[in-house]
């Protein structure tokens, strides 16, 4: 697919656009709420046909989360689709992720260029200069739980969601497991997600995410590289000298650095 020029620098937008909309409206205190709220325990979830006995939704999840709190550091290359439903959009940006540990994890995006998704540890910034130039968002670290795959979405997956499976396909070569996953709780950071996690590694390779505003923002990694060394500072994030700072995560009472 061909996209005009300029197209891809307008991919970010909707993204931060998504995060910013959801802050405003309280996505960081009911994205807590979900995850400390009690839900109804999980019945067993059902075998899919043809495959493993003892592969059932749940327990790839599960094999998932502990193949990313087992690794010491990740890498890998991203491609990000962002379909908008109202205004028939389809958005294509990409970059490299990294992650650290269950609270570091940081998109750097090459196209458009200079964009940054920060997750130091305290708090998650959003920056921009493709679109939003002169200004950078400063977030509640929660509210970017959707992103935050490994310590977020693959947290007590039997708890937090109703989960099932369609079977395997491929996704860059590699044999996958599409599990859909919608939350137990009302006011979670997503409508709707499916992963498509590596058979033999667990690694998710793809993830699909439907936002409460429809939006769908597709995530896909390649190039995965487990205990690799990672850039220096890839983790912190200083605003640009004569960048203004929104600081909505003071003003949503979530942590932030002074």
């Amino acid at each position: 697919m061909t996209l005009r020029p300029g197209v891809a620098r307008r991919g970010i937008r909707g993204a931060i656009g998504v995060a910013m909309l959801g802050a405003a409206v309280g996505l960081v205190t009911a994205t807590a709420q979900a995850q400390s709220n009690t839900a109804t325990p999980a019945t067993t979830p059902s075998v899919v046909p043809g495959l493993r006995n003892d592969a059932t939704p749940v327990a790839l999840l599960e094999r998932a989360g502990r193949a990313y709190k087992g690794a010491r550091t990740l890498r890998a290359a991203f491609t990000q689709e962002l379909e908008n439903p109202r205004t028939r959009t389809h958005l294509l940006s990409r970059g490299e992720f990294f992650q650290k540990g269950s609270k570091l994890f940081a998109f750097r995006f090459n196209e458009p260029a200079d964009d940054r998704i920060v997750s130091d540890g305290q708090v998650l910034w959003l920056y921009s200069p493709s679109t939003a130039r002169g200004q950078v968002f400063k977030l509640p670290r929660t509210a970017g739980a959707s992103l935050d795959i490994a310590s977020s979405v693959l947290t007590d997956p039997a708890r937090r969601y109703t989960v099932t499976a369609t079977g395997d396909t491929s996704v860059e070569g590699r044999t996958v497991r599409a599990l859909h996953l919608v939350p137990r709780a009302p006011n979670a950071s997503f409508m709707r997600a499916t992963l498509w996690i590596d058979t033999e590694s667990a690694l998710v390779r793809r993830a699909a995410f439907t936002e409460a505003t429809g939006l769908v923002r597709t995530l896909t990694f390649t190039s995965i590289r487990i205990g690799s060394s990672l850039p220096r500072g890839v983790f912190t994030f200083t605003p640009p000298e004569g960048v203004r700072v929104i600081d909505q995560a003071a003003m949503l009472g979530g942590s932030a650095r002074p």
